[in-house]
This record gives structure tokens, C-alpha cells and sequence, in this order.
């Protein structure tokens, strides 16, 4: 067909520039939610395993400061990575088992769901280390701040480097890279306290914060990062408000 005649044809049948587009998508009807009831909404979708499995992160706390024994702290800092690898595995579960596109296309958006499930188990582990820093506190003797620290350090480790890996490692491999991260980070913790246990004096705090800080930031920077990456650069919740 000559080549003009084709234009001629597709400028025949161009569509007209759509009128009043925006009013006509403001008019659509949209279900709202508000951003609260979105985020218990989620609460259901976690599994009961992750809140019994975290739930007896405490036990050995209380247990211990039963006794008073003065490894507690050491004790239960081990146990943190494992709680860290919980959050991590629950929050990334529907790219790990190759969920994200069904996911994608549901109601709310996968970045929106992993945010409100990370949101809510972040305050449950929060809740948790507001019960066992004061009860690792009394049964240590040693400073409210220490206590943290060494509590925090080893939780923030795990999560940090967890996040790095799911986030460039999107399959079920990446499980298995997240559990070694919380083994060797539990193991390198319990071993640091008798073969450098001068690096848990007091002068040292100073680092262990500077370090916690550090964590801190790598964490929330790997945390923007796996946001940003999940359903490319759109950032809101489309239906709350």
C-alpha cells in the first residue's frame, strides 16, 4: 500500500484527545480505607508461627532473670538474630515463593502490604526488646544503654544484611541465605563475649553505639531500597487516606 495513502488512513481513524479525563477518573467509585484499619487488616495474613516463635524469644529472658544469671544478656542477644530472620522471612514471603505478581494485581499494593507487615511485626519486636533490655538489665547488672546495645547490634546486623540479600537474591534460595546470616551472626556474638570479651567494657560503649548507629542507617537505607524496588518507583497508599 503506498505509504501516504497509510497516513492518510491512520489520520482518519486517530482517536480524538480525550475530554475531561481527570474529572471522569475522579468520578470512578474507589473503596477507601483508612491507613489503620489497612494495617490491621494484615494482622490475619501472619502466620500464628511467627507470633509463638517470637513470643519465646522472652522465655529465655525470663527464665534467666530468674536465676540472675550473668550470661543472660549473651544468651538472649543470640537469640536475636533469629528474631530479625523471622520478620525478614514473613515480610518477603510473596517474593520468596514467587507470589508478587498475583500480589500485584490485588486490592492493595504489594509495596503497601509488605510495609504494613513490616510495620507490624517491627512494633511486636520492639514491644518485645521493651521486655527483655530490662530484664537482661537487672539480671546483668550492668547500664540500661549496654543492655541494648548488645541486644540491638546483633538484631540490626541480621535484619541489614537479610534485606540485602532478598533484595538481590528474589527466590527461595534467598531463605537459606538468611539463615545462615542468623546463624553465623548469633554464633560470631556468643564467641566474640569469651575470646574478645575486652570489647564489652565499659569504654567500649562508646563504639558498640557508633556501630548500632551505623546499623541503623544501612538498615533503613536497604529498607528504601526494597521498597523502592518493589513495584518500581510509586510510593502511596492508592486506597487509604
Amino acid at each position: 500500500m503506498n505509504r501516504g495513502l497509510k497516513k492518510q488512513i491512520a489520520k482518519a481513524f486517530d482517536a480524538p484527545a480525550p475530554r475531561d479525563k481527570a474529572q471522569f477518573v475522579r468520578s470512578l467509585p474507589r473503596p477507601h480505607i483508612s491507613t489503620k484499619a489497612f494495617i490491621f487488616s494484615q494482622i490475619p495474613f501472619i502466620k500464628k508461627s511467627i507470633w509463638l516463635l517470637s513470643v519465646l524469644i522472652v522465655l529465655p529472658a525470663v527464665w534467666g532473670a530468674s536465676f540472675a544469671s550473668e550470661n543472660m544478656v549473651w544468651i538472649v542477644s543470640a537469640f536475636t538474630p533469629f528474631l530479625a530472620l523471622l520478620l525478614i522471612t514473613e515480610s518477603a514471603k510473596s517474593t520468596l515463593y514467587g507470589m508478587n505478581e498475583l500480589e500485584m494485581a490485588s486490592r492493595f499494593s504489594l509495596k503497601n502490604i509488605v510495609l504494613a507487615r513490616l510495620t507490624i511485626l517491627g512494633i511486636f519486636n520492639f514491644a518485645i526488646f521493651c521486655i527483655i533490655i530490662p530484664i537482661c538489665h537487672i539480671a546483668n547488672s550492668i547500664s540500661l544503654v549496654q543492655t541494648g546495645v548488645y541486644l540491638f547490634v546483633p538484631y540490626l546486623l541480621t535484619t541489614s544484611i537479610s534485606l540485602y540479600i532478598v533484595r538481590h537474591f528474589r527466590n527461595k534460595e534467598a531463605i537459606y541465605g538468611c539463615m545462615a546470616v542468623a546463624v553465623c551472626v548469633s554464633t560470631a556474638n556468643m564467641t566474640l563475649r569469651y575470646v574478645a570479651n575486652f570489647l564489652f567494657q565499659t569504654n567500649y560503649l562508646v563504639w558498640w553505639v557508633v556501630i548500632a548507629l551505623l546499623l541503623m542507617m544501612f538498615t533503613a537505607k536497604e529498607l528504601y531500597q526494597t521498597f523502592k524496588k518493589t513495584e518500581g518507583f510509586l510510593w502511596n497508599f492508592a486506597l487509604t487516606d
